[in-house]
């Protein structure tokens, strides 16, 4: 959670956070909702062990504070410029957290015995050197299904720094589709709360789960910027500025917050935790699917396309984490030939 969000719901240098199962504890800033090296790269060295953390402090962070900044005073509303800024702080926020990270994992834990499977059936029909049957192709599935390894044994450590870069591209194209617009709410007292994930997702049917899927069209994206001021990503026309920030709008943004957050929500020393606002015991957790399987009447479609990453920057940090470092390809090594 970038710190200068984070200390918008500060007094004195400190918010009070409660964690799940209902403890308090009054944290600076600095050491609130922080995880070591969250966007470091584990295969590389020197500068490019932090190019991802640079990125973000240079390119996201130092734009973002102040176009943030200008929200909370008011300025509304925004010229196409900051209003593109805004679209990036949300859009970063939503994939840089622990949340999205847990989804993601769990979305791989879940998935791979069945991508897996699907190398199995493959790897037999070129070890045979002819294709299998339909009842063949079947058998051999679902036995790889029933014994596929734990995914962390072969996990790259470097896959969800990739899903991350590649998810805000998604995201921030959604934000920014024909249809969606932004709406900044604001009340007089506090009555906002801040989950250590920065911001929640609410579907039209008013759930906050993780799935199915992360992000369809009409999700809203709730943003407290400060405990009086919520800015929203909605394709929805129902909220009305010039009310501000009604009790029922920040009673739904503290259940998203309470729903989405990781470890703990922040709010102000002083500020009461809302009534009738309570926090679960346990992270949000993606459903496992149901798998099946029938031998396909047709030839598979083309496989799912990664969006095109626009910016050269990111383009270079992604080549990066895609990539073996030079000191750790075959033969680089002293043993390397071997």
């Amino acid at each position: 959670m970038p710190q200068y969000w984070l200390r918008a719901f500060a007094e004195d240098g400190h918010v009070l956070g409660r964690r799940r199962g209902g403890g308090e504890h009054r944290t600076p800033v600095r050491r609130a909702a922080v995880a070591r090296h969250f966007n470091t790269d584990p295969l590389a060295e020197g500068e490019r062990r932090v190019a991802l953390e640079t990125y973000l402090d240079r390119h996201v962070d130092g734009p973002c504070a102040p176009v943030l900044r200008a929200l909370r005073e008011g300025q509304w509303p925004l010229d196409e410029a900051r209003y593109a800024v805004a679209l990036d702080a949300l859009a970063w926020q939503v994939v840089r957290t622990q949340a999205f990270r847990s989804f993601d994992e769990q979305v791989g834990r879940h998935l791979f015995p069945a991508l897996w499977a699907l190398e199995a059936v493959g790897y037999c029909e070129e070890r045979l050197g002819r294709p299998l049957s339909q009842a063949e192709r079947l058998e051999v599935f679902w036995t790889a299904v029933r014994t596929a390894p734990d995914p962390s044994l072969i996990a790259d450590p470097r896959s969800v720094l990739r899903a991350m870069i590649r998810a805000f591209e998604r995201t921030r194209g959604l934000l920014a589709a024909p249809g969606r617009r932004l709406v900044l709410l604001r009340s007089a007292e506090p009555r906002l709360v801040l989950a250590d994930s920065g911001v929640a997702l609410r579907r039209k049917d008013g759930t906050v789960s993780l799935t199915p899927p992360l992000l369809p069209e009409t999700i809203e994206v709730f943003a407290p910027l400060s405990p009086t001021c919520l800015l929203i990503s909605t394709p929805r026309a129902h909220y009305r500025p010039e009310q501000g920030l009604t009790r029922k709008i920040a009673a739904k943004a503290n259940a998203g917050a309470a729903a989405w957050c990781q470890d703990a929500v922040y709010r102000l020393p002083s500020m009461p935790w809302p009534a009738h606002l309570p926090l679960a015991e346990t992270a949000l957790e993606v459903r496992p699917p149901r798998l099946s399987a029938v031998p396909a009447q047709q030839p598979a479609g083309p496989a799912p396309a990664h969006p095109d990453i626009r910016r050269g920057e990111l383009r270079t940090l992604l080549d990066q984490l895609s990539h073996a470092p030079a000191d750790q390809l075959p033969g680089s090594g002293t043993d390397g030939g071997r």
